[in-house]
């Protein structure tokens, strides 16, 4: 304090002149760092990106297991069987042989498919005669047609009933030729499914599976012998939350990997396809989203929750995928990890969503307000000014923004900080070893650096 007093009394014009700099410098900054400032400014860019634009995706990971593409159940009476020729966990090929009927009770499945297809014979008989009734009465001479056509048929055990209700009005008689017409395709069917069956029995005198697969389960369940078929197809299923069920959709692409354990917590990638290579990822797609939630004891999800805990109190839904190549050398069970793509956008940019400025510009037409919502982002033109570009978001994912613009590549994006439109920008030398950035550095001049101090 006494060397400032000092100096002021021995140099007052010094000091006098010190202290209109220092309060020029200050007016100076005030008037251009100011909230409402006029003052045109210059900003140091600290934080940009340069714009690259590219094929983007949101994708959903998520662990899951094998299981076949399908269950098919076959039920034949107990006392029809007199072997059972296979076994749990044995492997089948369509026709191949699941038991075989008790010689006493080859003619008594025959005759009781027999008597099924007689039954439909006459059923169809009845129908078609139906049907020449509703011909005639199509006439125009003719009278207005009956109300219904019941026809019933029983022997023995079996009861074939079918109630054909007809148009009563007389312009409807088209109509009722086409229910009349629609019974007859369907009984036609029934007989050809007895007679196929019939075919069967004849041939292999016993039962046959009907696809490729594996026995899961051989039972008895109300008089019958039950066998639980896996299909040879096999599947990929997950278990998810309802917030993940809400976020994909059906026929979504998957991108997803098989892996085994041959020791403990050392996963080994494993590709199906021989002539791949080890980094190919498979394909599949989304083809079922269960609605109803799980029962975490049944058989898959037990399977899943045993190396993927599932919260006790809280909804699970499966999400079934099918694969594009066959994977039909895994077991069922096998480990799977995948990724469920939500979102694709090709040819566009990603910046961290926080940078993405929304504008409101309101407008006043014929005495009317009206208001307009905008997404932007800060960009430096070529001339090196700040520009405000709109832009048009695909998706967001993983805290960025995904979106489509006229933003040429290497314009460099900015950060969300408040700026003028406009205004000019400037940088450090920067930290790189890029040769075309220094080549540009080394370009300028004392002169220059003096003539930006001045204009800025």
């Amino acid at each position: 304090m006494k060397k400032l007093l000092h100096f002021m009394r021995e140099k007052p014009w010094q000091f006098i002149g010190l202290t209109v700099m220092l309060i020029l410098m200050i007016a100076s900054m005030y008037a251009t760092f100011e909230q409402d400032s006029k003052v045109t400014r210059t900003y140091f860019i600290d934080e940009f990106k340069r714009a690259k634009a590219a094929e983007h995706e949101a994708q959903i990971d998520k662990p899951a297991i094998v299981t076949p593409a399908n269950k098919q159940t076959i039920a034949v009476p107990t006392k029809e069987i007199e072997n059972i020729k296979v076994q749990v966990g044995q492997q089948i090929t369509t026709a191949d042989e699941l038991a075989t009927y008790k010689g006493s009770e080859i003619d008594d499945a025959s005759t009781r498919l027999n008597a099924e297809k007689s039954a439909y014979q006459s059923e169809l008989s009845t129908l078609q005669s139906a049907l020449s009734t509703a011909q005639r009465e199509n006439r125009p001479t003719s009278r207005n047609p009956q109300g219904s056509i019941k026809t019933q048929q029983r022997d023995k055990d079996l009861n074939v009933n079918v109630q054909v209700d007809l148009p009563q009005q007389q312009d409807s008689n088209k109509t009722a030729i086409a229910i009349i017409e629609g019974n007859i395709a369907q009984t036609k069917r029934q007989i050809e499914i007895v007679d196929a069956q019939i075919r069967e029995l004849q041939a292999k005198q016993g039962v046959i599976s009907p696809i490729d697969g594996v026995i899961a389960d051989i039972k008895e369940d109300a008089g019958n012998i039950v066998f639980d078929i896996y299909s040879d197809e096999r599947a990929l299923r997950t278990y998810v939350n309802e917030k993940t069920w809400q976020q994909v959709t059906e026929d979504d692409v998957v991108n997803f990997m098989l892996k085994h354990t041959p020791k403990e917590d050392e996963p080994i990638m494993v590709v199906v396809d021989e002539d791949a290579d080890e980094d190919d990822t498979l394909t599949a797609v989304l083809t079922q989203k269960v609605l109803l939630p799980i029962d975490q004891t049944t058989y898959w999800a037990s399977h899943f929750k045993t190396t993927h805990p599932l919260k006790e109190n809280q909804a699970y839904y499966e999400l079934i995928m099918t694969p594009d190549t066959p994977i039909s050398d895994m077991p069922y069970a096998a480990e799977s990890q995948v990724s469920i793509i939500t979102d694709q956008s090709t040819e566009a940019n990603k910046v961290p969503t926080k940078w993405v400025k929304k504008v409101t510009e309101v407008e006043e037409i014929e005495g009317e307000t009206f208001k307009t919502k905008s997404e932007n982002v800060y960009t430096v033109g070529y001339d090196g000014k700040i520009r405000l570009e709109p832009i048009t978001i695909d998706f967001e994912y993983k805290k960025n923004t995904i979106f489509q613009s006229i933003i040429e590549d290497g314009t460099p994006i900015l950060n969300q900080t408040e700026r003028d439109v406009m205004a000019r920008t400037f940088r450090t030398m920067p930290i790189t070893t890029d040769k075309a950035y220094w080549k540009q550095f080394k370009k300028l001049k004392w002169k220059d650096y003096v003539k930006y101090s001045i204009m800025r």
